[in-house]
């Protein structure tokens, strides 16, 4: 998976850790939703590889709020 990988203190770059915790966290909440694996992994690509923004709204909501909000129209994440 291409993502914003860094071990830096760059706000708007996701850390390798935080990318593992929300990679695992956002499959448990998609297969809790029953949300078949081409579209965790659309979702999960889009919200991973998100503009600065969008990775500062979801360090601010977290994986829970943000794998439903995802799913909504409109949403900061282009999904």
């Amino acid at each position: 998976m291409d993502v914003n990988k860094s071990s830096g203190k760059n706000s708007s770059v996701l850390t390798n850790d935080e990318l593992a915790v929300y990679e695992f966290a956002f499959r448990d909440e998609f297969n809790g939703m029953h949300i078949p694996q081409e579209k965790q992994e659309y979702y999960i690509e889009k919200i991973l590889n998100a503009n600065e923004d969008a990775i500062l709204h979801l360090r601010k909501k977290g994986a829970i709020a943000i794998s439903r909000e995802v799913l909504q129209e409109d949403n900061i994440f282009g999904a």
